[in-house]
């Protein structure tokens, strides 16, 4: 499918609890390798893994995105309070003057079922005016969640939206089936929300598990095939048009 008519629905978000601040560069390092957090941060549509260097010392397990890309949060257990998460959005610069982060905005508290963009749209438009968006040979971007004492870092580099599709198809998984349903294993993380396999889009749920039939996502609904659980698009279903990218039309 085009992703393009999904992923309109991620980027209109409200983003409670936001403390912009102005850009500032300062000595901050992190090891994207280490760091442990009580909840789980999902991107919304899975792509696969790539080195990114962190600006510092080494190459670490990072994602390309889009400016359209978002991400969730499952929490561990419902002991984990998600209002005390701060989220700190940044730039990690290198160059021949060495390395730069720019603080981008910090975020004090998350709820779960809630989408959050991978790079803020201020800072997208900001970037693309000075045609630095897609500069991964010299930045990354980064999310970085606290919580209490425990602290982990996601790196991204930036892609245009049109080249996305290549990066997210996945190949050389495994299907896993048990008593609760199939499960699809890539680079040792089972895949979660939507995912593009074999040139098919499939849902999964927070612990993983492939979802089947009417699947409400983002204010839309979407059917998946009751067998295979692969995503129909261009076809009617219990008496509903579905269009080219999966929608069903009311």
């Amino acid at each position: 499918m085009r992703r393009n008519s999904l992923i309109k629905r991620l980027t209109a978000l409200t983003v409670t609890g936001i403390l912009c601040l102005s850009s500032a560069f300062g000595s901050w390092a992190a090891d994207g390798s280490k760091g442990s957090l009580p909840f789980e941060v999902i991107l919304d549509i899975n792509n696969r893994k790539t080195p990114i260097y962190d600006g510092y010392t080494q190459y670490v397990d990072g994602h390309r995105a889009s400016d359209e890309d978002t991400f969730h949060v499952s929490r561990e257990n419902n002991d984990v309070k998600l209002d005390d998460v701060v989220l700190d959005y940044r730039i990690i610069t290198y160059d021949k003057e060495g390395t730069q982060v720019s603080q981008e905005c910090t975020v004090y508290g998350l709820e779960e079922g809630v989408s959050y963009p991978v790079v803020r749209q201020e800072t997208v438009e900001r970037e693309s005016r000075k045609g630095k968006l897609y500069d991964d040979l010299n930045r990354c971007y980064t999310l970085q969640f606290t919580y209490g004492d425990q602290s982990k870092t996601y790196y991204f580099i930036m892609v245009p939206e049109d080249d996305m599709d290549q990066y997210r198809n996945v190949l050389r998984g495994n299907w896993e089936q048990s008593v609760r349903g199939y499960r699809y294993k890539y680079q040792d993380d089972y895949l979660k929300s939507w995912g593009l396999i074999n040139g098919q889009w499939y849902l999964f749920n927070d612990e993983g598990y492939m979802q089947k039939g009417w699947q409400q996502y983002k204010g839309e609904w979407y059917f998946l095939d009751r067998s295979s659980g692969q995503m129909r698009t261009n076809c009617t279903v219990d008496g509903y048009d579905i269009n080219g990218s999966g929608v069903r039309v009311d």
